[in-house]
This record gives structure tokens, C-alpha cells and sequence, in this order.
């Protein structure tokens, strides 16, 4: 990864218009751009500079825009789009997605959103320069024939690289810029839902205990003998945001070894889209981290394993490794079926720590496996679920750091949970969908039978 940091800061002054409030105009904003990677446009890498500047009289929170790069991945198997600098080195307050288009000079996008953090935009004022990064797996591709594609040297305005409100297609509410032609329809209507936000108090909220149930009952997976303890989940906060905590804790004994889980009350999920917005956390809430301690951080959709339809869908994360990949920080994301002897798994070998948008496309056909936009999976109609399934949320030890008997807690966070019956949604839909939901005070709605 480049290692190159630029310092500076956004105009950032206070909000004074309401988030949900649209300013929409043409030529709002102004993006200009810069290719970093110019001299050698048939490698594998895009590198494109990009700041904004605003034009209108008023102050802008960047929390109310979308950016989109168009281009084209030119058979590449692999899109994975990155922030190598922004304001510091960890490019706080941005985070990416990918998506597919059928558009004049793209097939791809990649969208820079911001969070509330980012802070706003002074009338007249610019941002510093982010400077995005797209990779394709090592596979060599043409950025010459890419929509938002130029070969200047130095910042330059440029109508290739589009900006859009929140929630809106990019034609709808375009704020700058001029997204390709086609590819730009709205996502499909969803005739059934269900969302969550987990605003809830805690897990005594009676309308928590309404929607799901928090397991206290002894049994598998993980380690036997060890507990599971509804004291593991609770809400908790970040900045005004409210969010569902689990976690696990050990002491490297059995009887000092509690697990987490959360699963819906009710058994109705098919096909259709699943989502949901986990942070994961390779790093322990308290006590020193044990490799030694191999855990599972989780999303999934499962019917009853005693089931002769069952079937299961699995996002599982092993920050500490295991399951044959030592101490290597790996995301397994599976398919099983129980009259199939061997469910297909692919494996990340690589840490995901942070904030994660999981998307799950499970159709008649087979199942479809998304982190932030980028395909990583996809496993074949055997594995299709016969019958309806429940949500899930779990943690819980595959082994135990025994030598070491000092206590350790680790942890995974949930911002949201949203699926879409029968519709086939990408991760940039399903984040205007919960964007939507959120900007019309909508904590949590149920209308799938």
C-alpha cells in the first residue's frame, strides 16, 4: 500500500442545514482531479486525486454527497477500491463502496461517502485531496477507455467524476459533476422489508425482545461446557449513533469461557437480499489479545441444524486465526447445506478489522457473497435454501489460549441489519435504502410475512 501522507484540513464549520435537506443543483459543487498514475494508464492500479470544492453560499455538511468514480474493469475478476490518504493517514470519515453499471465508457463505480465526522464545507471552500486507489488482483487494465479517465498531472476541474445527495440515484439528485449515460436507474422497489437500527435502551426494551432473542441455552458450536451469557450483548453508543455490542470472554479455562449470540424470533427469511453493518474488532474490549484464543465474529442466516432442509449462510470472521490458518486474521464466508457432504467456503486471508457492509444475495440459483461492494464468493443453486431461515448474530470460541488464565473480553459491534424479499439489492442500494429509513425517523420496520 502507498505510504504517502499529505496533512491538512477541511473548512469544517458548523452545520447549518439539516441533513435530510437537499440543496440539489447542477454545479453545487466542483470536482477536480488529479491522475497520480498518469505515466502508466495499462497497469494494474487506478490512482486518482480528488477534492471538491463548494460553490454554493451556503455551508455543506460532506456527509450529504456521494462521489463517484465510472470506469471500466476490463475483465478483471477482482475491484477493490482503497484510501491511501486523507487529512491523516487512516482516512477517517471516508468509506467506500463498489458497484456494477451498464454505462457508456463503465461497468464499474466506486463511491466515496463520508461520514458525519468528515465535517463540513465552507461556501467557496475546497477539501484536501483524497487520493483513491483501485486495484484489480494484479490483472493489468486500460484506464483509457474509463468515463471518469484523464491524464492530467495537476488538479484540474473535471465533469467526469460525479457527486450526488445521499439516498438519491446519481441522476436525481446530481450536485456536480455528469455521471456516463445508462446504468444510472434507481435500485427496484422493495414490496417487503425488514430493518433494524438497534436504538434500543438495551436488551429489556420491549421492543427488542419483540424482534429477538438473546441465547442463554448451553450447547454448540465452540467450546464445550463454555456458557452463554445474555450479559455478553448489550447497546452502546458511538457519537449519537446507537449500536448492538457482542462479545466473548476467557480466562483460558472452560469454566471461565462465556459466548454471545442474537438470533430474530422469527423463521421468515428466503430469498432476497441480506445486509447488515457489523464492526469488527481484532483487538480485545479489555485484557491483553491471546492468539492462542481462536474466536468467531459473525453474520449469518440459518434454519435449525436438526432440520432435514437445513441450510446456513455464513459471513465468519477469525481475527486470531484458526481453522487451519494460524494465527492469520481470516474471513470465511460459507455456504452448507446438510445432504451436501462438502460446502464450498472462500477464505480472506487478511484482517477486516473496522467497519464492514456484509450483503448476501440468496436467490433460487445459488448464493452471492458481498464486503463493501466487492464480490468475494458465490456458491451453486445446491446450496439455495428449501425453507425459510433466521437472522443471526454470534461469537463464540473455536479454541482456547489456556496457558495464559488472565481475562480477556473481545468484541464485535452491529449498526444495522436490513433485508429486502425476493429483490436483489447492491451494497450502494442497500445503503441509500438504510440511509432512507434513517433520514425518515425510522428505527426499525417489519413488513415481510
Amino acid at each position: 500500500m502507498k505510504m504517502t501522507w499529505k496533512q491538512g484540513l477541511l473548512a469544517a464549520l458548523s452545520l447549518s442545514v439539516p441533513l435530510s435537506e437537499s440543496f440539489a443543483g447542477t454545479a453545487d459543487f466542483t470536482v477536480q482531479y488529479q491522475n497520480y498514475n498518469a505515466a502508466t494508464p495499462n497497469d494494474s492500479i487506478i490512482e486518482a486525486g480528488v477534492q471538491l470544492r463548494n460553490n454554493t453560499s451556503a455551508t455543506l455538511p460532506l456527509s450529504s454527497i456521494v462521489v463517484r468514480y465510472w470506469f471500466t474493469k476490463n475483465g478483471a475478476t477482482a475491484v477493490t477500491p482503497a484510501c491511501w490518504w486523507w487529512t491523516t493517514a487512516s482516512c477517517p470519515g471516508i468509506s467506500l463502496t463498489t458497484g456494477s453499471v451498464s454505462a457508456t465508457n463503465a461497468d464499474q463505480y466506486v463511491e466515496i461517502r463520508f461520514a458525519s465526522t468528515a465535517g463540513s464545507l465552507a461556501p467557496g471552500a475546497t477539501t484536501v485531496p483524497i487520493d483513491l486507489g483501485i486495484t484489480f488482483g494484479g490483472a493489468n487494465v486500460n484506464e483509457t477507455d474509463d468515463y471518469s479517465y484523464g491524464n492530467q498531472t495537476s488538479f484540474a476541474d473535471w465533469s467526469r467524476i460525479s457527486v450526488h445527495d445521499v439516498g438519491s440515484a446519481p441522476t436525481a439528485g446530481v450536485r456536480g459533476g455528469t455521471p456516463p449515460s445508462g446504468g444510472t436507474v434507481p435500485p427496484p422497489t422493495v414490496s417487503a422489508e425488514f430493518f433494524d437500527d438497534f436504538t434500543y435502551t438495551g436488551t429489556g426494551d420491549a421492543a427488542f425482545s419483540q424482534l429477538w432473542t438473546v441465547r442463554t441455552y448451553a450447547g454448540g458450536p465452540g467450546v464445550a461446557g463454555a456458557t452463554w451469557s445474555a450479559g455478553n450483548v448489550s447497546m452502546v453508543s458511538e457519537g449519537s449513533n446507537r449500536l448492538m455490542r457482542l462479545q466473548t470472554s476467557t480466562n483460558g479455562s472452560v469454566a471461565g469461557t462465556s459466548h454471545s449470540e442474537v438470533i430474530s424470533k422469527a423463521q421468515k427469511f428466503k430469498f432476497g437480499t441480506y445486509s447488515a453493518r457489523l464492526k469488527f474488532r481484532d483487538t480485545p474490549l479489555s485484557g491483553t489479545r491471546v492468539f492462542a484464543d481462536k474466536y468467531v465474529q459473525t453474520f449469518f442466516v440459518i434454519t435449525p441444524y436438526n432440520s432435514p432442509s437445513y441450510s446456513e449462510q455464513d459471513f465468519e470472521y477469525l481475527p486470531n486465526g484458526g481453522w487451519g490458518q494460524g494465527n492469520t486474521p481470516t474471513m470465511f464466508l460459507t455456504s452448507f447445506d446438510r445432504n451436501v457432504t462438502a460446502s464450498p467456503s472462500a477464505r480472506l486471508s487478511y484482517s477486516h478489522d473496522g467497519w464492514r457492509t456484509l450483503v448476501l444475495h440468496v436467490t433460487p440459483s445459488g448464493n452471492t457473497y458481498f464486503i463493501d461492494g466487492v464480490q468475494h464468493a458465490s456458491h451453486s443453486a445446491q446450496f439455495a435454501p428449501l425453507i425459510n431461515q433466521f437472522l443471526d448474530f454470534q461469537m463464540w470460541f473455536i479454541e482456547l489460549g489456556t496457558a495464559n488464565g488472565t481475562p480477556r473480553t473481545y468484541f464485535q459491534e452491529v449498526d444495522w441489519v436490513y433485508f429486502a424479499k425476493d429483490t436483489y439489492l447492491d451494497t450502494n442500494a442497500v445503503n441509500a435504502k438504510v440511509t432512507s429509513l434513517r433520514s425518515a425517523s425510522v428505527p426499525r420496520k417489519d413488513t415481510v410475512p
